[in-house]
């Protein structure tokens, strides 16, 4: 198993560099493409999200991230220290209604990229596993 944690301060050009390294690490478990790419975007969305709606792209504050890999999945937590959120609230983003409202994208489309999605700390945290299949 190899682990990353990080604390990065909240600048969303931080996001493509911590990825890059992250990548780096997973390319030794030979993971699949398309685990690969679900996991490249999840955690883009993640960072983004904690960066920008948790953090309010504050610089003074910052983001957790802590990462586990081994043959079998990834696990991804991250950690702003913006006020939260309810997950409840957002609404279905794929519902007519809600078609041209700016939020929930993001976290719809991480549930529907990773196995297992849930929110901690008053909706400060998420943990996100993915089951991995390795290259034929």
């Amino acid at each position: 198993m190899k682990m990353i944690a990080q604390r990065l301060p909240s600048k969303l050009e931080n996001v493509a560099p911590f990825i890059r390294e992250v990548l780096v690490l997973m390319k030794k478990f030979h993971l699949s493409e398309e685990d690969t790419f679900h996991i490249k975007l999840s955690l883009e969305e993640a960072l983004t999200n904690a960066m920008r709606h948790g953090n309010k792209l504050d610089p003074s504050l910052f983001v957790d991230v802590n990462l586990e890999v081994d043959e079998q999945k990834v696990v991804m937590k991250i950690r702003d220290q913006g006020d939260g959120f309810d997950e409840a609230r957002l609404g279905d983003p794929t519902a007519l209604e809600n078609s041209q409202k700016p939020g929930g994208r993001g976290v719809f489309l991480i549930r529907q990229l990773m196995n297992e999605v849930e929110y901690f700390d008053g909706g400060r945290g998420v943990k996100m596993v993915k089951l991995t299949a390795r290259k034929a």
